[in-house]
């Protein structure tokens, strides 16, 4: 019972349903709007008028449904507008024949029922005692007016419902695109950031340091965070800081001298941010201000939330010329590599016109600071 409760909500709320749920509706009001009034108003047995209004709903709803699922999708959405035209018009007008006809014979067989209280388009034709056959095609032209109105709402509301469609297939792109990119992130974490924390972890053991266990601690909580823990469109602050800090308080262990680093971590509110946006800018801090061990090294790095505003800057020492080649003012050097890319991506679609990613390089640092609107 439980597995099928899924099931029937999905087929109770399905477009199928509503499309029934509106049919039913409408129709019933129909019946009741247009059924004579009672008493010695009664001009004609009632089983006939509700098998009169049943055959032309019939009628009317099979052209409109040939329309919506027919005729717009395969021409007027294909923008092929002439074809759209011609064939909607050759389909009102026998579908207003069929009506017309209907009508006509019902009166020439049943007098009794006055078909000009059911019709408006009736009563034009009932001056004449026994109408000629022709009269149908005249009948059939008032007919496809009131196709042509009715039929614009329905195009409009196909419009409507294809473009929630449109707009709901977009969305699980973009989130899938997100998780993608996020995935991609993880993977950016450079591998030697392992190798270097075993390293130095196998280097602790054997030295029998205190900081051994803490290690541990730290490398197994940022590996528990990037396989279990960060696979969310947001996380709180406080825990992005503690994985934050243990990254850099791992970096640090291969360092002999950190005096000119300044790390800052802070925000003035408790709030949820998407995971991971710190790590291309952390990782090339390490990566490039520090490829070079020397008691020069500068590094300056922060990650701050004011009034829902992020910003994470990093300025650290930067050689002349990068382990790729490239000299300073080369653009793929002050557009930085693919983490930075990466995270340019990821914000175009998680904060569309809210973002902003610099980044300046001369002969002595590289500073990158990425500006984000979290409201």
């Amino acid at each position: 019972m439980t597995k099928a409760s899924p099931k029937i909500s999905r087929l109770f709320g399905s477009r199928l349903a509503r499309n029934v749920y509106f049919w039913i509706v409408a129709i019933v009001v129909s019946f009741m709007v247009n059924f004579p009034a009672g008493g010695g108003a009664y001009l004609y047995s009632p089983w006939w008028y509700y098998l009169l209004r049943s055959i032309t709903t019939i009628v009317f709803i099979a052209f409109l449904y040939f329309n919506n699922l027919f005729l717009v999708p395969q021409f007027l959405a294909k923008r092929k507008t002439g074809k759209y035209l011609l064939l909607a018009f050759i389909a009102s007008y026998i579908t207003g024949l069929i009506l017309a006809g209907v009508f006509t014979v019902t009166d020439h067989y049943l007098p009794k029922i006055k078909l000009s209280d059911v019709s408006i388009f009736s009563s034009l034709r009932y001056k004449v005692p026994h109408p000629p056959f022709w009269v149908i095609f005249m009948d059939a032209l008032l007919w496809v007016v009131t196709l042509v109105i009715v039929t614009f709402q329905f195009t409009m509301a196909w419009y409507m419902t294809d473009h929630a469609k449109q707009q709901k297939a977009i969305e699980a792109a973009k989130k899938k695109q997100v998780e993608a990119e996020l995935n991609f992130l993880k993977s950016q974490i450079n591998p030697h950031f392992l190798f270097n924390t075993l390293n130095n972890l196998y280097a602790l053991a054997i030295k029998h340091s205190e900081k051994t266990p803490d290690t541990i601690l730290k490398l197994s909580a940022i590996l528990r965070y990037l396989l279990y823990e960060s696979n969310v469109e947001t996380i709180s602050f406080e825990k992005e800081k503690e994985i934050m800090q243990a990254y850099i308080d791992l970096e640090l262990l291969r360092l002999s001298n950190s005096n000119n680093f300044t790390f800052s971590i802070s925000s003035d509110n408790k709030c949820n941010i998407p995971p991971l946006l710190w790590v291309p800018v952390l990782e090339n801090v390490f990566k490039h201000g520090t490829r070079i061990i020397s008691d020069n090294n500068f590094v300056d790095y922060r990650f701050t939330i004011t009034n829902n505003n992020l910003t994470i800057y990093s300025k650290n020492n930067y050689k002349a010329i990068n382990g790729n080649g490239h000299k300073n003012g080369d653009d793929r050097s002050v557009k930085g590599g693919i983490g930075l890319s990466n995270l340019r991506q990821r914000l175009s679609i998680l904060y569309p016109g809210k973002h902003n990613i610099n980044t300046t390089v001369n002969d002595n640092y590289y500073i990158t600071e990425v500006q984000i609107e979290l409201s």
